[in-house]
């Protein structure tokens, strides 16, 4: 699942703050890596393998934890609402995300 626009989603910002920061954390931290590595590929013959690996790991399990937190979310959704079991989580997203035009939902 692509979390960038789903966080980028006001709804979900006032939802879940703290998975939305967690979130923004990790994605600045890939996007400067990634900068650093568009600049100067040979940036990864100088790094800490070691500490770089370590990081990222930590970052895909708070990833990991985020977007089970956003299943969770969707799940009290779908008690409330029936219809919404079959939905797929990005469909139920969209939907979600369009709730205040009553012609898309």
């Amino acid at each position: 699942m692509y979390l960038e626009p789903i966080f980028a989603s006001d709804d979900i910002k006032k939802k879940m703050p703290l998975e939305q920061k967690a979130f923004e954390k990790i994605d600045n931290y890939w996007r400067e890596t990634m900068i650093n590595y568009e600049k100067d590929p040979s940036i990864w013959d100088s790094i800490d393998n070691e500490r770089m690996k370590n990081e990222f790991i930590t970052h895909n399990k708070s990833l990991d934890v985020i977007q089970k937190s956003l299943s969770e979310y969707l799940e009290t959704k779908r008690r409330y609402f029936p219809r919404f079991y079959f939905l797929s989580d990005e469909e139920l997203l969209e939907i979600l995300a369009d709730t205040k035009d009553p012609l898309k939902v």
